[in-house]
This record gives structure tokens, C-alpha cells and sequence, in this order.
């Protein structure tokens, strides 16, 4: 089952922020300089991302996952009042 997930970490290792980075961006898009919306397709998808950020990070810990319910993340807005674009928008890879 499909799930969309908001990600936000705070790293101080420039290093690890740009892989962190990269590896989220394989599965959404960057909202923030370190805020992302993914979406993925099933719970073992991502654990097998949070493993792979587990490695990356060596031992630091602040990156959070929070669970967007889809239907509430239609009824979103910016601050213009501007809906967000649906699940999934276009990825280019």
C-alpha cells in the first residue's frame, strides 16, 4: 500500500545532509532546504530507506518521519491558499 511521508532532518555534517538528500530524493521531492515529501510503496520500502539513512548517518539520529494521510495532503494549502500537487506529481529522474 502506498504511503506519503514527510521527512525533515537537521545534520550539521554537510556531508551526510547532501547523501541524506539525495537518497530522499529518489523517492519525492525537496519542499525545504531540508524538508521532503516522498511517497512509497510498501512498509518494507520504508524500512530498507531507513536503513540506508542509518548508514549514511553513523550514529546521528534526527531525522523524523511523519506519516501524511493521503487524502488530508489533498486538502492542503500554501499560505496563498494554493492547493499542493497530488500524489505522486511528476518525478523526473
Amino acid at each position: 500500500m502506498r504511503s506519503a511521508w514527510l521527512v525533515c532532518f537537521d545534520l550539521a555534517d554537510d556531508r551526510a545532509r547532501d547523501r541524506v538528500g539525495r537518497e530522499l530524493l529518489k523517492f519525492g521531492w525537496r519542499v525545504q532546504e531540508s524538508v521532503f515529501e516522498i511517497v512509497l510503496d510498501s512498509g518494507g520500502e520504508l524500512d530498507r530507506l531507513k536503513h540506508r539513512l542509518q548508514t549514511i548517518l553513523d550514529g546521528e539520529t534526527e531525522v523524523r518521519f511523519y506519516r501524511l494521510c493521503l487524502d488530508c495532503r489533498k486538502q492542503s494549502r500554501r499560505i496563498d491558499g494554493v492547493a499542493l500537487a497530488e500524489f505522486p506529481a511528476v518525478v523526473i529522474i
